[in-house]
């Protein structure tokens, strides 16, 4: 049996998949990438992690898109990913998957900007977003899942429906700001970044596992899969999410949604899926 995708159907559990399509600025790069982990270099300019964290744009993404194949995801996408890399981001776009603002670059923190500095930073994600896809960006995720105080209003100012800046609730939620609604929406717990250490065969069974646990609750449920391309877009780890996507679609009792349809949902129905 297939999982259901596009409408709520009754389904007990509906499942989020989430791709992180980064970059950092010049002169920034993850911390946790394998060699700057392992062997800091401080004063340098640390190519091998920038190249390491490159992998996802010019890579992994694309070995992804075959893995999700018809399923549909959320891809949160810098601004300089839109700005570096179009093509690839239209083609993300074109397969049918929901693009996020996911802010300009993984070093600029919402939390870590004034107001002024923060509305500039939405805006300029919006328009160049908007500008490569044609479709205004309706959701938004903070690098580290970190906004400021302000960012929820923010966001309602500009125009978004939904933020993924939040990890206090298992299922969707309404939030109250000075502009409006704003819907929250959960990452996982469960990330290639931290979880993948225990080993590829470890991430896929914990998701299996998770899902399946969802299924057998009263429900309803929000399962919820985070990763990102230029690490589950590396060949082994791809194939282990490629098997999690399998078991999501041999389940059955599960809405396969983008964050937008759900955020929708929520809006229009005023009740979680």
């Amino acid at each position: 049996m297939r999982a259901v995708t596009g409408r709520p159907g009754g389904r007990k559990v509906v499942a989020l998949v989430t791709v992180a399509l980064e970059l950092w600025s010049p002169g920034h790069w993850p911390a946790y990438a394998p060699m700057a982990a392992a062997w800091p270099l401080s004063g340098i300019d640390d190519t091998h992690s920038t190249s390491w964290a490159d992998y996802g744009v010019t890579t992994g993404i694309w070995r992804l898109l075959d893995v999700l194949g018809d399923l549909p995801a959320t891809v949160g996408v810098n601004g300089l990913v839109a700005e570096r890399y179009p093509e690839t981001v239209m083609a993300v776009h074109e397969a049918g998957h929901e693009i996020a603002a996911h802010s300009w670059a993984q070093d600029v923190v919402p939390a870590l900007l004034d107001v002024d500095a923060e509305r500039t930073n939405i805006r300029r994600c919006t328009d160049i977003l908007g500008q490569v896809t044609g479709v205004r960006p309706t959701g938004w995720m903070s690098p580290r899942a970190t906004g400021s105080r302000h960012t929820d209003d923010l966001l309602a100012e500009a125009g978004y429906r939904w933020t993924g800046d939040h990890g206090d609730h298992d299922l969707p939620q309404l939030l109250s700001t000075a502009h409006g609604p704003l819907v929250s929406l959960m990452h996982s717990d469960h990330s290639d970044v931290r979880d993948a250490a225990a080993g590829p065969y470890a991430y896929r069974d914990l998701h299996r596992e998770l899902l399946n646990q969802m299924l057998a609750e009263a429900g309803p449920g929000a399962f919820r899969l985070t990763i990102h391309a230029h690490v589950a877009g590396r060949p082994l780890l791809a194939g282990m999410v490629g098997q999690i996507l399998d078991h999501i679609r041999e389940s059955g009792d599960v809405w396969v949604a983008t964050h937008a349809q759900v955020a929708e949902h929520l809006l229009t129905q005023g009740r979680t899926p």
